[in-house]
């Protein structure tokens, strides 16, 4: 049965989204980004815009990854959010190999006209910024 997900709260924007990722679902994973929006990289690289931001999710899409938030705080402020949680990612490379991450992330969401939130700056790596 599909799940109904009521994008108009942060947490369930983020559970909309973790879905769309694990369906390999990538015009959905993209709809949850703002169009001025910026994704942040593993490696600090910030991507720009909704066609740059398609091709590391596309990646991700392949993968259809399981990905399970440990704690989350989300603290609104009239139409804009910052989300931050911890996450755990499980899912199997194309070989068959499985692939298991966790980190943890920093948003900026922003509401739309319609009331949905979507993500203005996403760092799903944001925990590394502490590591050596």
């Amino acid at each position: 049965m599909p799940e109904n997900f009521d994008r108009t709260q942060p947490l369930d924007a983020v559970k909309y989204f973790r879905n769309c990722i694990l369906t390999g679902d990538l015009e959905g994973a993209l709809s949850c980004f703002d169009k001025d929006a910026t994704y942040i990289e593993r490696d600090g690289e910030e991507i720009k815009g909704l066609e740059n931001i398609k091709k590391p999710l596309e990646h991700l899409c392949g993968w259809k990854p399981n990905i399970q938030g440990i704690k989350h705080k989300a603290t609104v402020v009239g139409n804009l959010a910052v989300w931050a949680d911890k996450w755990i990612l499980k899912a199997s490379a194309p070989d068959g190999t499985p692939i298991e991450m966790n980190g943890a992330t920093t948003c900026m969401m922003k509401k739309n006209e319609e009331g949905i939130w979507l993500w203005l700056v996403d760092n799903p790596f944001a925990g590394q910024i502490f590591e050596d």
